[in-house]
């Protein structure tokens, strides 16, 4: 349901993947590349805003529900990668976006 394929469905709880022998695997995949960064876990509605914002390199942002960051970041990440409906990821010529974020 993502368009930028960078989000990833699993549908268990966290005590069925830590008690379940068969998920060790994942569950250690998990919690190796959530502690480097590249993973990071919320929950699907908290996704939706930065995507249905569709950013853009040039956009200011105010983000004023930015705890814990998650969605935060993910507006971050929109103002200078691209992705898949841009091609050949990597970063975006112009960088002149903003995110200010506040936790009022």
């Amino acid at each position: 349901w993502d368009p930028r394929g960078r989000i990833w469905y699993f549908n268990a709880s966290r005590r069925l993947v830590r008690r379940t022998p068969a998920l060790k695997q994942f569950k250690d995949f998990l919690e190796e590349h959530t502690e480097m960064g590249h993973i990071v876990r919320q929950e699907a509605v908290s996704m939706l805003p930065p995507l249905l914002l569709d950013v853009q390199a040039d956009h200011k942002v105010l983000d004023m529900c930015a705890a814990p960051g998650s969605k935060t970041t993910q507006l971050l990440e929109d103002l200078v990668f691209t992705g898949p409906k841009d091609g050949a990821a990597g970063h975006k010529d112009d960088n002149s976006g903003v995110v200010v974020a506040n936790d009022a």
